[in-house]
């Protein structure tokens, strides 16, 4: 079998036996296959990167990744730690052709005084981050994969069964269409890592339970037009709901002042009409950016926490949803999957140098406690904004407009907390 032909994603494993199974090709598995791969010592490792859509692999015909704007499209905003980690991986160019940088945020409480605004250039900063369209962020990462052939894509296709071994994890792969790989197959996984998301079928399968905080909230998702240009600010606005965030998006040719719209609220509007929407949006956000001119579709969706009580076992890792599902007030959920896979390729790359198994306990364990305090400090956060935000009794409603304004006041506090938000206080480059 050529090597083009064992990279096709249509047919099945190639091989019996791996140094890496990911299970989960979205942009976390795909952002780990590429880290691993382009690491100089972690090159000779052998990579299934499994997943049920199709995916484009080594073989496939290669095009440059191409940009289509959607007024519909959502939107990641990335930590500047994040866009470090990218730009380690080679994409960070491509990444941000169609990118909006974050200059600033602000924060504010609907009815008060408090308010608090977060400048790049007070921390010396080209930006706080950058927000990208996931379709772009998409295909640049796919357009990277293809560049490695220590990486097999087999896409249309799940892992169904994992059965810990002493040497590895074995598992089974079986397709999403009989017409695309004639029976399941059965490989080995030095190691296996689940990134199938927060309702993670391989996570409740290996027996691994979880903690979930329902927040009896939903999130409203959509890209909105407005009078005003936004000029690289970032709006989070606390309101009697729920938290109103506008990210900036870039410009299009007949799209001018676009913004990526995250509303938490209680429950989903009951009215579906439009205009009802925007005026009730526009209620609750103000007349910051002037009058919101147009939305385009809505998408919405319950809100938890989700954390899981086990993120590693003997030859087994969990990143991304998996391992823990944020609350999107803070904007922390992937940025945090992001420092995850760069401790861990950080630990694999230390064993890959030595000869040593990529799947064995104490690196996993290690990689755990390195990105512990990280994770508490990331998940806590998202979580006590819901507690602090969305309580309006009195004399919480002072203390926190207080507190935003001493945020606003105190240099050292802003850093602390810009620090946090951006990423920069778990660093971590490939």
């Amino acid at each position: 079998m050529t090597e083009t032909e064992k990279n096709v994603p249509s047919r099945g494993p190639s091989r019996l036996q791996y140094d890496i199974v990911i299970a989960g090709g979205g942009m976390v598995g795909v952002s780990l296959a590429c880290a691993i791969a382009s690491a100089d010592s972690a090159q000779s490792l052998s990579i299934l990167l499994v997943d049920s859509f199709p995916l484009p692999g080594r073989g496939t015909p290669r095009t440059a990744p191409k940009y289509h704007p959607s007024f519909d499209s959502r939107s990641t905003a990335l930590s500047q730690a994040s866009i470090e980690i990218y730009q380690s991986l080679g994409i960070l160019p491509a990444l941000l052709q169609h990118a909006a940088p974050i200059a600033s945020i602000h924060v504010s409480d609907r009815g008060h005084s408090g308010s608090s605004l977060l400048e790049a250039e007070q921390q010396g900063l080209d930006a706080l981050g950058y927000v990208v369209e996931n379709p772009w962020l998409g295909a640049v990462l796919l357009n990277r994969l293809q560049d490695f052939s220590s990486i097999e894509v087999l896409s249309e296709a799940s892992v169904i069964q994992v059965s810990p071994k002493q040497s590895g994890a074995s598992i089974t792969v079986a397709p999403s269409s009989a017409e695309k790989i004639a029976a399941p197959a059965e490989v080995m996984a030095g190691l296996l890592v689940v990134a199938d998301g927060a309702q993670s079928g391989l996570r409740d399968q290996l027996g691994i339970s979880s903690r979930v905080s329902h927040y009896q909230q939903v999130a409203v998702v959509a890209n909105i037009q407005t009078q005003r240009p936004h000029c690289g600010t970032a709006y989070e606005r606390f309101t009697e709901q729920g938290a109103v965030a506008l990210l900036p998006l870039p410009d299009l040719a007949e799209e001018k002042n676009r913004s990526a719209l995250v509303w938490t609220r209680q429950c989903a509007p009951e009215d579906d009409s439009e205009a009802r929407f925007i005026a009730e949006l526009q209620q609750e956000f103000g007349q910051r950016l002037g009058a919101i001119q147009r939305i385009g579709k809505r998408q919405c969706y319950p809100l938890s926490l989700t954390v899981a009580d086990e993120v590693v076992r003997s030859h087994i890792v969990l990143m991304g949803n998996a391992a823990h599902a944020l609350h999107p007030i803070a904007g922390q959920g992937f940025n945090l999957a992001l420092r995850d896979i760069a401790a861990l390729v950080e630990k694999i790359i230390a064993v890959s140098e030595t000869g040593e198994a990529v799947g064995e306990l104490s690196l996993l364990e290690s990689y755990r406690d390195a990105q512990l305090a990280d994770q508490r400090a990331t998940i806590g956060l998202s979580h006590h904004l819901i507690g602090l935000f969305g309580r309006r009794d009195l004399p919480l409603q002072l203390a926190r407009s207080a507190g935003l304004l001493a945020l606003d006041l105190l240099p050292a506090a802003k850093e602390k907390f810009i620090q946090q938000a951006a990423g920069l206080a778990g660093r971590r480059a490939l």
